[in-house]
């Protein structure tokens, strides 16, 4: 019967230890991230979010005041206070998804590279992890996005401007080479399945031809 493991060389367990490091430190900085982000969103003074404005100008001093610049601003941060419950479960849901996703990408990359750092190839748990990777990033971008609009919605109409916004199919195209990127690795988990198959058929027919033997 066809092994189903192969030695790795030095050179395949040298990337794979390096993959799994990378993965564990990935990890810590996602961590961090997220606390940062929910840290600079919910504030004392209210939700904080980013909103565009009428172009005007503006003089602000930067490097701890120490240079003086001017220049005309079309973005402005705002405080939101007695925002809907709704808004702000959506705000918490995106930032929660984000790192989600991203836990799942770098927990099945992880995987792979354990498994090759094993001798492991073309087996089931190496199909799954592309899969997961496959699927996360098709899929979460679109829900971000969709989260992000309604909390955006929430965060304007407790401060009294603006009217609810639908989501326009555009905002997805910021996220479509995420889309691309997944569907790609989708396809590389195909390619993995149909490898196991064809190393199980191979498995089979070496088993029938010793019993011929």
């Amino acid at each position: 019967m066809a092994a189903t493991t192969a030695a790795p060389t030095r050179s395949e367990t040298a990337d794979a230890i390096t993959v799994i490091l990378f993965s564990a430190a990935a990890l810590v900085i996602v961590g961090i991230s997220t606390a940062l982000r929910l840290a600079s969103t919910f504030r004392d003074a209210g939700i904080a979010w980013s909103i565009p404005i009428d172009e005007q100008p503006i003089s602000a001093t930067t490097g701890s005041g120490a240079v003086t610049v001017e220049g005309i601003a079309q973005q402005a941060m705002v405080f939101a206070t007695g925002v809907d419950p709704v808004s702000i479960a959506a705000i918490i849901g995106g930032i929660a998804l984000w790192a989600l996703a991203a836990l799942v990408v770098i927990g099945s990359v992880a995987l792979v590279a354990f498994n090759l750092l094993r001798g492991r190839i073309f087996v089931p748990g190496n199909a799954r992890a592309f899969d997961a990777i496959g699927w996360t990033l098709v899929a979460a971008p679109m829900v971000i996005v969709i989260l992000e609009k309604m909390g955006r919605n929430g965060v304007t109409a407790a401060l009294g401007i603006g009217i609810v916004e639908p989501v326009h199919p555009i905002e997805f195209w910021t996220v479509t080479p995420i889309f691309a990127a997944g569907v790609a690795v989708g396809l590389i988990a195909v390619a993995f399945r149909r490898g196991i198959r064809l190393r199980q058929e191979k498995a089979a027919l070496e088993k029938e031809t010793e019993g011929l033997v």
